[in-house]
C-alpha cells in the first residue's frame, strides 16, 4: 500500500466536488463575527490538503497560511494557488508540531483532519499547537467525525466513487473496541485504452466527545459553541460531524 493520500491526491478534487466550499467558508466568517473579540485577518488553516477552504478564503481577503503534511496535496494547492494569482504561504508540517513564526487571529482544521490523528497524546499536541501559534484569546474552529458515524455510516460499508476517468472502491473496517477505521481505496486510472490498478490504505480513528473536550481543557482552550452542522444546528445522536469554535485562553 501506498502512503496516505499518494494516490488519492490526484483525484481528491473530482470526488469532493459535491462539497460546498463557499458555505464552509461562509461559517468560518460567521464564526469570526460572533465569537472573535477582534478583526481576523491571519489564518491559518491547519491540514489543507489541496487548498480547497484555503484559496476561496484567501479570495476573501484573508491572510493564509496553510499546512498539511501530504507534500502531494500541498503540491496541487500551490498549483491552483498560482493559477489563482493567490498570496498564501504553503508549509509542508506536522499538526503536532508547527510553528508559523507568529501569532494568527485564528485557526481552522476542516474535514476530519483530527481524526487521523490516531493517539489522544496526538490529539492534544495538535491542540496545543494551535494554542500556541494563535495565543491569548485567538480562535480555533475544527471539526471531527463523530461515533455515530464511524459505527452507522462507515461502519463495514464499501462505496464506489467514478467518473470518465478514474474508478475508486472504498472499503471501511472500523474496530470499535479500539476506535480504528482502515480505509482501503482501490483506485483504476484511465490510460489510452487501458486502466491502471493503484491501491491506497488510510486510518482514522473515533474519539468520544468527551475525549475532545478533555483535550481542548488540557491545552488552554474553552469551548465558546459546539454545533452538529456548519448551519449552527445543535449537535444530536446521529450527527456525523461535531464542530467546535474553540478560543485560547
Amino acid at each position: 500500500m501506498n502512503e496516505q493520500y499518494t494516490s488519492l491526491s490526484l483525484f481528491y478534487d473530482a470526488f469532493m466536488q459535491d462539497v460546498d466550499y463557499d458555505a464552509w467558508c461562509d461559517f468560518y466568517e460567521e464564526c469570526f463575527r460572533k465569537f472573535s473579540t477582534g478583526v481576523v485577518e491571519k489564518l491559518a488553516d491547519m491540514g489543507c490538503g489541496t487548498g480547497n477552504i484555503t484559496l476561496p478564503m484567501a479570495a476573501r481577503g484573508y491572510k493564509m497560511t496553510a499546512l498539511d503534511l501530504s507534500e502531494e496535496m500541498l503540491a496541487l494547492a500551490e498549483q491552483k494557488s498560482q493559477q489563482a494569482g493567490a498570496d498564501v504561504r504553503f508549509l509542508c508540517s506536522d499538526m503536532r508540531s508547527f510553528n508559523l513564526g507568529f501569532r494568527a487571529d485564528a485557526a481552522i482544521c476542516s474535514f476530519d483532519c483530527v481524526n487521523y490523528l490516531l493517539k489522544a497524546t496526538d490529539v492534544e499536541a495538535a491542540f496545543h499547537r494551535a494554542h500556541e501559534n494563535v495565543g491569548k484569546g485567538g480562535l480555533f474552529i475544527f471539526d471531527v467525525a463523530t461515533p455515530y458515524k464511524y459505527k452507522n455510516v462507515l461502519g463495514g460499508n464499501s462505496f464506489v466513487f467514478e467518473n470518465e476517468d478514474v474508478f475508486m472502491t472504498w472499503e471501511n473496517y472500523f474496530n470499535e473496541k479500539n476506535g480504528i477505521c482502515d480505509f482501503y481505496l482501490t483506485f483504476f486510472v484511465r490510460e489510452g485504452e487501458l486502466w491502471r490498478r493503484e491501491e491506497e490504505e488510510q486510518r482514522q480513528r473515533s474519539y468520544s466527545l468527551k475525549t475532545i473536550r478533555k483535550a481542548l481543557k488540557n491545552t488552554g482552550f474553552s469551548i465558546l459553541c459546539e454545533c452538529g452542522d456548519i448551519d449552527f444546528s445543535p449537535l444530536h445522536e446521529e450527527s456525523e460531524r461535531a464542530f467546535f469554535i474553540c478560543k485560547a485562553e
